[in-house]
């Protein structure tokens, strides 16, 4: 259990998460891909499945990285360097991104989108790398009884970050013209992310347990394959996030529906990833709280419930004003911040040692795959002609009540989170 001196650096972690937030690189609210390069290749006129492109990079950029970087960090019993030097090699694709437009203005379409998706790529792949060192830090950092509650917040955190920078894009949108305000929007991410990354390097975390590494990372990654084997909740788990997926279909096509369908102006981009913030810290603070209570399997059942009215609403609202989308974007960050809290805290309560970054690689690749082919070959159907965006709504809608279904019957608590629950309760 953390100590007080430990929830002081928790503490100190929410200014990171905040900051990282605000201009962090990939997941800052200046570069996350909801909203800012979205909005850039639809002003360079790309196609659906370029687009759809985002998405999947975004997401394979968070899961692959993670098998070697949990392979180098699992026997660090320090993980705090690490992260802060993965975050900052991250930004740099999103300083070169920022330097190519500002130097050519985007004049050459193809060039220009060929450009963002590999600065794009390096920025997610190498940001991918802290995941599993930080998570097993705020293991380490956060009492296990509060691990729901404390997550939500450090997410509300980091995502009000988000929301407060939509005001700071607002100015930059004002002040330059497209492309131009994307480069310098990029290149600020890079200098925020710099501060991001001292703050996490100064940070007094605690010593970790010390594990002793696979010897090879073919033998690691044979280690995460016995994880899959021999672990039937986890498994069983995995199989629920694909079903999941839906969620992740409609986050790669939303604003790109409201951008085309609806009219939306794309001076108001930034609303997408801001207003799903401001959704992830409201749920930080209050729907979380269910995974502490009932623990994991349920805080993603309600992920899936609050997914599906928000699709219904962008679906079926005829004519959308600013207010609706603000509000449906609002119900987008609660569904978000309850699927995260609940992957996670069933990861970190499924793994049995305390050293949890091999779990949350596992994790993280066994969910990936769908979370990135999907969209792509749905943007690739959608430019085929085969389906527009009512086929992506129904796919999606047909998914998620799929998962609440699987889930309810099938997945459970983890043990250590019912045995948890029973001592609390004696």
């Amino acid at each position: 259990m953390a100590d007080n001196q430990s929830l002081r650096e928790y503490y100190k972690y929410c200014v990171f998460a905040f900051i990282f937030g605000f201009g962090g690189t990939v997941w800052g609210g200046m570069t996350y891909f909801l909203g800012q390069p979205v909005a850039y290749l639809n002003f360079l006129k790309a196609s659906s499945t370029q687009i759809s492109a985002i998405s999947a990079i975004f997401w394979a950029g968070f899961a692959f990285p993670q098998v070697w970087a949990a392979y180098k960090s699992e026997s660090l019993t320090i993980k705090k360097n690490f992260i802060a030097w993965s975050i900052f090699l991250s930004s740099i694709g999103f300083l070169v991104a920022g330097i190519y437009i500002l130097l050519t203005g985007a004049t050459n379409a193809a060039l220009s989108i060929l450009v963002f998706l590999l600065c794009f790529g390096w920025a997610c792949v190498i940001c991918g790398l802290y995941i599993p060192a930080n998570f097993a830090m705020l293991f380490k950092i956060i009492p296990s009884e509060r691990l729901g509650q404390l997550l939500g917040r450090m997410f509300a955190f980091q995502f009000g970050g988000i929301f407060a920078s939509y005001f700071a894009i607002r100015v930059i949108a004002y002040l330059f013209g497209e492309p131009m305000r994307y480069g310098i929007l990029f290149i600020i991410t890079f200098f925020m992310t710099i501060i991001a990354a001292l703050i996490i390097a100064s940070l007094n975390e605690p010593e970790g347990e010390a594990v002793k590494s696979a010897p090879s990372l073919g033998a690691y990654i044979g280690k995460l394959f016995n994880i899959y084997k021999t672990d039937m909740l986890f498994s069983k788990f995995i199989v629920g996030k694909w079903l999941m997926s839906g969620h992740y279909i409609m986050q790669a096509f939303m604003l790109l529906f409201l951008l085309k369908e609806r009219g939306f102006n794309p001076d108001n981009a930034g609303l997408s990833a801001s207003f799903n913030a401001l959704g992830l810290v409201i749920g930080g603070f209050t729907i979380t709280k269910i995974a502490d209570i009932y623990g994991p399997k349920y805080m993603l059942i309600a992920s899936q419930i609050i997914a599906i009215l928000y699709t219904l609403i962008v679906w079926l609202t005829p004519s959308i004003n600013l207010f609706i989308v603000i509000i449906f974007f609002i119900i987008t960050g609660l569904a978000q911040i309850s699927d995260n809290v609940g992957y996670s805290n069933m990861s970190l309560f499924c793994c049995p040692t305390k050293d949890k970054s091999t779990y949350v690689a596992a994790v993280n690749i066994g969910i990936i795959l769908p979370m990135i082919f999907l969209p792509i070959i749905v943007g690739k159907l959608m430019d085929a002609g085969v389906f527009g965006f009512n086929g992506v709504f129904a796919i999606s809608v047909i998914m998620m009540v799929a998962a609440i279904l699987y889930i309810l019957a099938v997945v459970e608590n983890p043990k250590s989170f019912v045995e948890m629950k029973v001592a609390a309760s004696e």
